[in-house]
This record gives structure tokens, C-alpha cells and sequence, in this order.
């Protein structure tokens, strides 16, 4: 009797393992217009997830609950919205534009939306693509300054980090109504920061940290 009752609770555990979860109940903002003027679509679809953590959704297509047909607008939609919390559609992540990947924006300011990844962790949602990084910047004022485009914690974990502009949408030769997310290097630093003294001065000794770059947008964000 035991021995039966055992089977049946191995049995019951693997067909639990072996349902997939769903994802429900998300609101999404098919382009950066939709967002602006805070236009969230509710469907009723689901997506069957294939890998998660805290900061990133790795999904099947969306799919409509009542016709098992894909969401077409949804699987392209730019931000998707999930219990309170946005996640960026990285199928508009330059140089990695992965289509099946939703990255939880960790930073969510008037200008600019920040996303932090942990290169070990979350490497799933960043793929194996390093688009360059090591070179020098190249004007006088930057001397000695190389290009990076991963950034160290305080205490020395690696982030790709992407960097939104939630004020200008980027032109493009198709009808997509979008703001890139682009890999957070070096240039992109000083441009935001406007070429700041203190801030070129950090990079050069190596004492720039995620945290700079979090407290950085953040100042630039509340201007």
C-alpha cells in the first residue's frame, strides 16, 4: 500500500513539473506614443514561459485565450506591463534583439528608463553578443579613456546595462513606433553626463560603478 501510494505521488510531482507556466494577466504599450500618452492595452492572451528570474521573462508567442491564435501585435509590443512592474521588449535591444525576452526596467524616469542586467545571472536575456569595448575614445579631452560597455558593481559583479530615451522615439524606415534600448558604453556616459569632469575623471582611475550610473541617470532624470 505504501508502495502505491508513493507511486502515485511521484507521479502527481512529474506531471506538475511538466506543466508549463503561463504568463496572464499583462497590459501591454504597443509603441512609445502608447506610452506617452499612457494608452495600456489589457487582452486577453497568454504566453507559456520557458525561463525567468527577478529581472528578466523568457516567453512562447503570445497567444489570444479564446482562439489559440497568435497575438501579433502583442509579441511585438514595446513595453509590457506586469504586476505594476514595466518590462522592455528586447527584440528592441541593440545588438541583442532577442525575440522572446522581456527585461524588467529597473529605473523608470521622464527621460530616460535604465535597465541593469548581471552578465552571470540574467546571461540568458543578454545572449553571448559584445558589440566592442576596449578602444580608445579618441578626442584630447578623453585621453587615455577606453570605450567599455560593461559596468562593475561595488562589489564586482558585471552588468549590461541598456539605456532608454522615454522623451524621443527613434526614426526608422518601417511603421515601428519605438525608442531603442542601446548598451550603455562609454560615450553614452559622457554625452548624458555632459563630458562632467568629475565623471571623466572617475572612468579614467576605474572608480565608475553601476551605482554611478544609477545615481547619474537619476540626476539627469529629475533635471
Amino acid at each position: 500500500m505504501k508502495k502505491v501510494f508513493f507511486l502515485l505521488i511521484l507521479v502527481i510531482s512529474n506531471f506538475s513539473l511538466c506543466q508549463k507556466q503561463r504568463l496572464t494577466d499583462v497590459g501591454f504599450y504597443y509603441g512609445f506614443s502608447e506610452y506617452q500618452k499612457d494608452s495600456l492595452a489589457k487582452p486577453n492572451v497568454y504566453a507559456d514561459i520557458k525561463n525567468q528570474n527577478d529581472s528578466y521573462i523568457k516567453i512562447s508567442d503570445f497567444r489570444f485565450v479564446d482562439s489559440n491564435k497568435k497575438a501579433k501585435m502583442e509579441n511585438s509590443a514595446w513595453l509590457m506591463k506586469l504586476q505594476d512592474k514595466l518590462y522592455f521588449n528586447m527584440l528592441y535591444a541593440s545588438h541583442i534583439y532577442s525575440f522572446d525576452t522581456y527585461a524588467k526596467v529597473n529605473l523608470v524616469g521622464k527621460k530616460y528608463f535604465l535597465i541593469y542586467l548581471d552578465e552571470q545571472k540574467d546571461k540568458k536575456a543578454i545572449g553571448a553578443t559584445n558589440p566592442y569595448g576596449g578602444s580608445l575614445i579618441g578626442l584630447a579631452i578623453y585621453a587615455d579613456l577606453k570605450s567599455r560597455v560593461t559596468w562593475k558593481d561595488k562589489k564586482g559583479k558585471s552588468y549590461t546595462v541598456l539605456l532608454i530615451d522615454v522623451e524621443n522615439k527613434d526614426n526608422v524606415g518601417d511603421k515601428r513606433d519605438v525608442s531603442f534600448g542601446r548598451i550603455l558604453d562609454t560615450k553614452l556616459i559622457l554625452k548624458i553626463s555632459n563630458d562632467s569632469p568629475e565623471v571623466i575623471s572617475k572612468l579614467k582611475n576605474n572608480n565608475f560603478y553601476l551605482e554611478n550610473v544609477i545615481d547619474l541617470v537619476n540626476e539627469v532624470n529629475i533635471k
